[in-house]
Order: C-alpha cells, then structure tokens, then sequence
C-alpha cells in the first residue's frame, strides 16, 4: 500500500483512490451499514468517505494506518448522519451479505449458526451507544482495540472496559431471550 501524498499525477491519483477502495470499502461500508442499518445510505456514506479522505489526503498525518484513518472518517460521517436526521436507524435484517459466513456442512446447523448470530446482531443493535458502537466495530470489522481508540478519539482501556461492560450486557440480554451464552475469547 502506497503512503505517497498527492500532488501524483491525476492518473496516480485515481490509482491510489481505486486502490483504498478496493482494500477498504467493505470494511467502510460495514462500518457504516453497523450505524446506519440501511445498505444503500451505507454505500452512499461509503463514497461520501472515499471522496473526502481523496480530497483530503495530504492532511493525512500518517499517525494510523489509511484503514483506521478511513475508517474514523466514516464513523464521524455515519454519526452526522444519524445526527442530522437524514436516517432514522432501521433494525431490519439486510445485513446478512456483511455477515462473516461459517459455513456448516449440515443445513440445520447453518440455520442454527444464523439464528444465532442474528440474535447476537440484534443485541448488541439495542445496547447503550456507547457499547454498541465499540462492539460493533471490534467485533463487526474486526479491529484491535487501538484501533477502535483511534477511530474513536478515546484511549486503548476505554475501548477494552467498554467491550468488557458490552459483553456482560449482552450476555444478560441473551440469557433473557433464551439462554444463549457469550464466549469471551
């Protein structure tokens, strides 16, 4: 992955953005879809992101990774649009092409790895702002908790109590619909 500041030529230019995208845009559709709940608004922060940090990139301190950089973008991008009013949040289930798919030879066992991880999903969807968004990006992009500090302006032991606090929360809230434990690896 090139770090080269802008000032290429126009060509470099389209090169370095076509190749964040393709590195990154799952990931920063994923992060995105896990505030907003709605595929298409996701993308459209998802392009939002992308021309910005384009547009921006030689304000790029190089301080993280361009992954977390792009990703603290969307984060912020995500919440101004929740905060505006653009989207209300939707609780639908059309995540399922983020999900990660393990994939079970027996049908009725990926019934029940999906039933699952929706009721997981579905959790952590109704915890307290401020777990739910740590949750989500550690465990829904797969981040360290430097990272999700980065991306969130607070230190490495916030992240690590709030994922603490998130999961005893959940663990909670899944024994009351039913049992389900919460593995803490």
């Amino acid at each position: 992955m090139r770090h080269a500041r802008r000032n290429e030529t126009p060509a470099e230019d389209a090169a370095l953005l076509a190749e964040w995208m393709e590195l990154y845009g799952g990931d920063v559709i994923r992060l995105a879809y896990s505030y907003v709940h709605n595929f298409h608004k996701a993308e459209d922060i998802a392009q939002d992101v992308f021309l910005r940090a384009w547009q921006h990139y030689g304000e790029f301190q190089g301080q993280s990774s361009i992954k977390t950089w792009l990703l603290s973008i969307t984060a912020n991008r995500a919440r101004d649009v929740l905060r505006s009013g653009a989207e209300r949040r939707e609780f639908a289930d059309e995540g399922e092409a983020f999900a990660r798919e393990i994939e079970p030879c027996d049908p009725a066992d990926l019934v029940a790895d999906k039933l699952a991880r929706d009721a997981v999903w579905r959790a952590i969807r109704v915890l307290p702002e401020t777990y739910r968004e740590v949750m989500e990006l550690y465990y829904g992009n797969d981040l360290t908790t430097h990272e999700v500090a980065e991306i969130l302006g607070i230190r490495d032991q916030t992240v690590r109590t709030r994922l603490h606090r998130g999961r005893q929360m959940l663990e909670r809230a899944l024994a009351e619909q039913g049992g389900m434990g919460v593995d803490h690896a």
